[in-house]
């Protein structure tokens, strides 16, 4: 981000009327990381958020990003302001590469070997830009982005939230896990339940003892 300017925006429909936030960020290299989710019921995923991490600090407080002229007192209750989607897909960048980089994209898309599920980096030599993409939640409609700030007002990220779990509830605490293996030797009582390995190498050694066991008893009727 030569600038520091920040566009979120659907990187197919990019254009003049996409403008930066009125926050600045400070001019650099920046990561962009994707989260997604997996449905177990469904057996599909989607994207859940996407954050341009500028600080590796802890975040202590949230504001919605605005672009000139938007003003967060006129919204009301579950209001936002947010970046249109109408091609499925969302994109960060910095203002000063918008032109080329909807280009550039145009461009990819166009391209046989385009795969949208796999390319994410669009970049534009020329001005030493890069936007990346990520899918845009459920596809079209509008998605709010969030500033984090640390303690001291400093900007950590932005994050733009795709509205998968915006409605979601936390699902109770998980019970323990009871599971117990069988000790391989009876005891005097018969047999007598252990607790479950909790490491890897716990288990390792529990299963090899088990390997042992039925090896022996193997032999042994073998002998007979």
């Amino acid at each position: 981000m030569p600038t520091g300017a920040v566009i979120a925006a659907d990187p197919g429909t990019l254009g003049s009327r996409d403008e930066p936030y009125t926050v600045m960020v400070p001019a650099g290299d920046h990561p962009v990381l994707i989260a997604g989710m997996w449905w177990e019921s469904e057996g599909w995923n989607e994207t859940t958020a996407a954050m341009l991490r500028i600080l590796d600090k802890p975040t202590a407080s949230w504001e919605l990003a605005v672009r000139p002229g938007q003003d967060i007192r006129l919204l009301g209750d579950d209001e936002f302001y947010g970046f249109g989607v109408d091609t499925g897909m969302g994109a960060f960048l910095d203002a000063s590469g918008r032109d080329a980089l909807a280009a550039a994209y145009e461009h990819r898309q166009q391209s046989d070997a385009w795969d949208d599920d796999k390319e994410t980096e669009t970049a534009d030599p020329a001005t030493g830009t890069n936007l990346i993409a990520y899918p845009s939640g459920r596809g079209d409609g509008s998605y709010p982005v969030w500033i984090g700030r640390t303690a001291d007002g400093e900007v950590t990220c932005l994050v733009a939230d795709m509205l998968v779990l915006h409605d979601m509830k936390p699902l109770p605490p998980t019970a323990p896990d009871t599971t117990v293996f069988l000790t391989p030797t009876p005891t005097g009582s018969g047999v007598r339940p252990e607790p479950k390995p909790a490491d890897p190498e716990a288990t390792a050694e529990f299963l090899a003892t088990v390997a042992a066991s039925i090896a022996a008893k193997k032999e042994q009727v073998s002998r007979r």
